[in-house]
């Protein structure tokens, strides 16, 4: 293991790092530390502090989510075009796509393919209702006003009723400890069961979510199959998702017209 891979595993177990003491325990100067730092910094994992650095956004809230970027924008974009044409075929029995940003660029770019389709928001009903071949479920339920989807326990009751031969999910953080985590207790509830009723989960999400902590556990990485995000994940989440069975797969800008 590198120099820097060992530096994110203490940032992902202690929250911090020192320069002075990496700089002691690898033997090398400050100016190597500081830029095995930025580096770490550019890849979203880090925040460089005086004397040292401590784990980026260690704690992630549901509302820091809408402040995308037109860069973040545009990985979402790719991530929902790559699972939607990558993953879903006219032979898939009936597929299930959960709420979200990410999740709503796939149902935008879904095919209009003759197969069943539920999801819960409002936004990406909208958009699937366009198509001429595609069966559509609303899940129904209680109707929660802040991210315009169907939630509850009328939506919970009517979920345990279906099955899925694919699962497509979002959620606001990948923890190296607490795996997949949400913000909203209520979301998460909702995606444990569309996970449950589903031979196949995919976890659709962009690289800054790796590393964060929201306060509710989801899943763990062992309960879903695949996940899309836009770029290169730090080399420990791939080693967890590799000893978890779990594909990654990079919705990068040279595969967005495939």
């Amino acid at each position: 293991m590198s120099r820097r891979e060992l530096i994110q595993r203490r940032l992902l177990d202690e929250g911090s790092v020192s320069s002075a003491a990496l700089a002691e325990e690898f033997s090398v100067s400050l100016m190597t530390i500081y830029r095995d730092l930025d580096y770490l910094q550019t890849l979203g994992l880090a925040k460089r502090k005086s004397g040292g650095a401590v784990l980026r956004q260690r704690f992630f809230t549901a509302e820091q989510d809408s402040e995308d970027t037109p860069n973040i924008q545009s990985a979402k974009e790719r991530i929902g075009h790559y699972a939607a044409h990558h993953l879903v075929d006219g032979k898939e029995g009936a597929i299930i796509i959960g709420a979200g940003t990410t999740t709503l660029e796939m149902a935008r770019a879904l095919p209009d393919l003759p197969i069943n389709v539920m999801a819960n928001s409002l936004a990406a009903l909208g958009a699937l209702s366009l198509h001429q071949h595609t069966k559509l479920y609303a899940l129904g339920g209680e109707l929660r006003k802040d991210i315009m989807a169907f939630g509850g326990t009328m939506a919970h009751a009517n979920l345990k009723t279906y099955h899925f031969s694919k699962a497509f999910i979002g959620i606001d953080g990948i923890d190296a400890d607490a795996a997949l985590t949400s913000g909203n207790e209520l979301n998460a509830r909702l995606t444990e069961l569309m996970a449950e009723h589903a031979e196949e989960v995919y976890l659709l999400a962009d690289v800054r979510k790796f590393g964060q902590r929201a306060f509710r556990h989801v899943l763990s990485l062992s309960q879903i199959n695949g996940i899309i995000t836009d770029q290169e994940i730090p080399k420990p989440f791939l080693e967890l998702c590799e000893e978890h069975h779990v594909q990654v797969m990079i919705a990068d800008s040279t595969n967005k017209e495939d």
